[in-house]
């Protein structure tokens, strides 16, 4: 069975859970911008993103932080044109995609591609290598986004109930909620 969730919803709760498995507010903000693009765009990243909680240990952290070695390996593939990132243990695509995709618009290629695969998929290495922009990857993106803002993205209802259920053990500051308040009676 699925509910039909905003794709901001998806952010908030994979980020509120994510902190309220100790992740800092940085990762677990990459972390949860990933795996809502993932969820709009290939499916499966709030799967992913509960097999990594299942695992235990610091596979969830271990896993946010695979975005930011892209960003070494990036540099790396412009200086020699091509770089690879291995991962031991593999990670989720949906981990990855979002970041996957930006690298492709800065005209850096990637492989395995994430196109036709679930965010359950898992990816044990990346292949960068310097090439050209895939010229139709905005439109399609753009396009699905479009229609998930406007109607919504269908989330498999177990994968959700778990994900509020986590999500509700993060408590949000009684001073941020209060300054939430006051901006919203024309204060800061």
């Amino acid at each position: 069975m699925a509910v039909t969730v905003a794709p901001r919803e998806v952010v908030d709760e994979v980020h509120r859970a994510s902190r309220a498995l100790g992740l800092n507010a940085d990762l677990a903000d990459r972390l949860a911008v990933e795996i809502a693009f993932c969820e709009v765009h290939h499916g499966g990243g709030l799967a992913a993103w509960a097999d990594l909680v299942a695992a235990g240990g610091d596979r969830l952290a271990d896993a946010a932080h695979v975005p930011f070695r892209m960003t070494g390996a990036e540099v790396e593939a412009r200086t020699t044109g091509t770089a690879r990132i291995d991962l031991e243990p593999a990670v989720p695509l949906a981990v990855l995609a979002r970041s996957i995709r930006d690298l492709d618009r800065r005209g850096i290629c990637c492989t395995p591609s994430p196109d036709g695969r679930p965010g359950t998929d898992l990816v044990t290495a990346l292949d960068l290598a310097v090439g050209d922009p895939d010229p139709t990857a905005d439109a399609r993106i753009a396009e699905r986004s479009q229609d998930a803002l406007n109607h919504g993205v269908d989330v498999d209802a177990d994968l959700w109930r778990l994900l509020r259920g986590r999500s509700h053990d993060f408590l949000v500051a009684e001073s941020v909620l209060d300054a939430a308040h006051t901006e919203g009676q024309g204060g800061i």
